[in-house]
């Protein structure tokens, strides 16, 4: 499977807008400022930093391998690991759309059809996202701070897991297909619809509810805690529940900006939390380009080196198994 020529342009792109943005970040708080606050860092810590977000990306990786197993997809461990790592070079598409090619992987390479491919695509992203929305729950209980301009955006959320609720019922989802089905286009995808929506259930289950979301939340309060750290690293220390709180909301504020790796709007709440709680505004600007360096750049800088090692086996045309129909 070859990845789009527009979809590897538009990465470009986005690393483009992503120099664009830092350097207006230099303009508005002083680029001697950011760089006098990054340069008293300590080095010690960002070993540190790096370890929590490993620990993150590894616990997501044993997630995706249990969603393979629960839907019968299973495949060798190398190509597994591969797959999985080489898509992180795709986390800066927007609304990390670039991660379907998982599915469409999974398919063309080892025979797994889409209607078990893209329910774990998605059941990823539902878990990622609850994983955030319940820290930043528990972070509001510490939250000195004003919510104005956030709370309307927070009470949209969390209606999230309401809807995935409802989903549970068979005869809901029965109704959904039916009513998707009745476009001449999907029509002929009725059996695939069918297939997707219980793949999908099955990993929405309230077992597999309990697991996801437990490791999800412990992979995710992995970047909270490096969002302590670097504050504690430049001097100004915030209180562990107020770090879930502005990580977990800028992050929610990214992800449904869908901005490319939620550029932009992820490292503005940060800053503009931070300030609320008297940070000067350099200090916060390089609280959040650290702390993007080790959750977001480090992903795709990892995800590139899975691609270029595997590049060979996984995205080449040559297909090691014959695809599903569906």
């Amino acid at each position: 499977m070859h990845l789009p020529r527009r979809l590897t342009s538009r990465s470009f792109a986005v690393i483009g807008f992503s120099v664009a943005l830092y350097a207006a970040l230099a303009l508005i708080f002083g680029l001697d400022d950011i760089l006098r606050e990054l340069a008293g860092f300590p080095l010690w810590q960002l070993g540190v930093l790096a370890g929590l977000s490993l620990v993150n990306y590894t616990l997501r990786f044993w997630r995706w391998e249990v969603y393979l197993r629960a839907l019968d997809a299973r495949i060798p461990l190398r190509e597994s690991l591969g797959l999985y790592f080489s898509t992180y070079v795709m986390v800066i598409t927007p609304g990390k759309i670039g991660e379907i090619f998982k599915a469409g992987i999974l398919r063309e390479k080892f025979g797994v059809s889409l209607s078990r491919g893209l329910p774990i695509v998605l059941a990823e992203r539902i878990y990622d996202f609850l994983a955030v929305l319940v820290l930043a729950a528990a972070g509001v209980f510490f939250w000195p701070g004003s919510l104005t301009g956030l709370s309307t955006g927070l009470m949209a959320a969390a209606t999230i897991p309401l809807f995935l609720a409802l989903f549970q019922n068979r005869r809901l989802r029965t109704w959904l297909i039916g009513r998707i089905s009745r476009s001449e286009m999907l029509s002929r995808h009725r059996v695939g619809l069918d297939e997707s929506m219980d793949s999908l259930g099955t990993l929405l289950g309230i077992k597999q509810a309990l697991f996801s979301l437990t490791l999800s939340t412990l992979a995710w309060m992995c970047e909270c805690l490096g969002l302590w750290l670097v504050c504690r690293g430049l001097d100004f220390p915030v209180q562990l529940g107020e770090s879930l709180f502005v990580y977990a909301a800028g992050t929610l504020v990214g992800s449904l900006s869908f901005l490319p790796g939620g550029l932009g709007g992820t490292e503005a709440t940060i800053i503009w939390l931070l300030g609320s709680l008297s940070m000067p505004g350099a200090t916060a600007a390089a609280v959040a380009l650290l702390v993007r360096l080790f959750t977001l750049w480090l992903a795709v800088i990892i995800g590139l080196v899975f691609f270029l090692a595997f590049r060979r086996i996984l995205f080449s045309g040559e297909e090691k198994n014959q695809p599903s129909c569906r």
